[in-house]
């Protein structure tokens, strides 16, 4: 009895270990079947190698516009508090590597702070940039080839070589690397007047050879009329040794008078950028060096000369900028900027100033703190015929003729 009794416990025994191994197999077959499945998801994003980044750049300030013969321009008061965005972005870019070599590349690039209409420079200060209304792929965006012998090849919408040399590149720090409102560059600025993103760009970036490297573009005209092909060239050279920083640009544009150039996202043809028989062409020197205590300085200067059917005029920018390290975190930046006789216009000169400071909260998290001045020197009298209006980057601030403007600001910005 006892042994049919032992014989019973035992085949309940086996008859549990059966069950529970069972119960343990399917468990292991569904996570089996459950890391399959993530792998199979996850696998054409790991092969693709795309990377997601971006950088959210807002400040507050107050911004004051100087009187014009004791008289404010109409619909602006003489001074506002306000938020203002530093082209806050977001941008996808990958690579795929080829068998030879060679890799495919890209990248899209989202402006996520833009005035939705900006207003004209003539108009103070009346639409900044602003967190929201940006265009998708309205920033640096491209498919292109590259190799670590030949460089990259670009098609696309594409900063040109003539902008990039000093906004892309180690001389960045330097010349571009604050927010909007205090930089000094592009359309109406003081500054790198031609600098322009080209929406049909073709471009090469070469490799580095010893520390130089050759950049050029030419912005297709598309649809050429009666005036002919207005297209638009541009080539640069960039050079770096240890803790100096070099660059020479030149632009060439046809067809066009330099109204029609500053600032203008495309070549192509389309009647109010161009103007038959005329051109523009420009060359910008900048350099730079690092001291090892912390002291940086730079400097720039840019020729541009404006050749139409009715006359022919030329003039010269210039750039002074310094900082200091007072340790990892604390740098203190002051720059100045000036672009002599616009348009060959006796004393329709711009100035801009700025003294900032800049505290790294963290890593990829900085705040700033500054004073931007803005002063046009154009004469009153003469405000309809010589009326060319300076603007800072973000369009938070103008100076028409014989006016001066500023702004306090605090910001942050952090890069991810």
């Amino acid at each position: 009895m006892q042994r049919y009794a032992l014989i019973h416990a035992l085949q309940i025994l086996e008859h549990l270990f059966l069950q529970t191994n069972q119960r343990v197999e399917m468990k292991k077959d569904k996570a089996v079947m459950a890391a399959t499945l993530a792998v199979a998801f996850l696998a054409p994003c790991v092969m693709a190698d795309v990377t997601i980044y971006g950088s959210l750049r807002e400040d507050v300030e107050y911004d004051h516009f100087g009187d014009i013969g004791h008289s404010l321009p109409t619909g602006t008061v003489s001074g506002e508090a306000r938020l203002v965005d530093s082209s806050s972005r977001i941008g996808f870019r990958g690579t795929d590597k080829w068998d030879n070599g060679w890799s495919t590349v890209w990248q899209i690039e989202n402006g996520i702070g833009a005035a939705a209409n900006p207003a004209p420079a003539s108009t103070n200060g009346s639409n900044p940039k602003q967190m929201g209304g940006g265009v998708w792929g309205n920033r640096n965006s491209f498919i292109g080839f590259s190799s670590p012998e030949f460089g990259t090849f670009r098609a696309g919408n594409y900063d040109s070589a003539y902008k990039n040399a000093l906004t892309i590149s180690k001389l960045t720090p330097m010349f571009d690397d604050l927010l909007d409102s205090i930089d000094f560059k592009g359309s109406h600025g003081t500054f790198s007047q031609l600098s322009t993103r080209l929406n049909d760009s073709l471009s090469w970036d070469s490799a580095v050879w010893s520390g130089f490297q050759v950049r050029a573009d030419t912005g297709l005209d598309g649809t050429p009329d009666s005036k002919g092909h207005a297209p638009i060239y541009d080539v640069s050279g960039l050079y770096n040794n240890g803790g100096f920083n070099a660059s020479l640009a030149y632009q060439y544009a046809k067809n066009r008078t330099f109204q029609q150039v500053s600032g203008i996202s495309t070549a192509d043809n389309n009647g109010s950028n161009t103007t038959g028989g005329a051109n523009v062409a420009g060359y910008q020197l900048a350099a730079s060096y690092k001291f090892g205590f912390g002291l940086g300085l730079g400097a720039g200067w840019e020729h541009i000369s404006n050749n139409t059917p009715t006359g022919d005029s030329s003039w010269n920018n210039y750039v002074f900028s310094g900082d200091y390290w007072f340790n990892p975190k604390l740098q203190v930046r002051g720059l100045y900027s000036r672009s002599n006789s616009v348009l060959g216009i006796s004393g329709l000169t711009g100035q801009q100033g700025s003294l900032s400071a800049v505290y790294s909260l963290s890593k990829r998290t900085r705040w700033y703190t500054s004073i931007v001045g803005l002063k046009n020197g154009g004469d009153i009298s003469k405000i309809s015929a010589d009326n060319y209006t300076f603007q800072n980057n973000s369009k938070s601030i103008t100076a028409k003729n014989d006016q001066t403007s500023y702004t306090a600001l605090t910001g942050v910005r952090t890069d991810f």
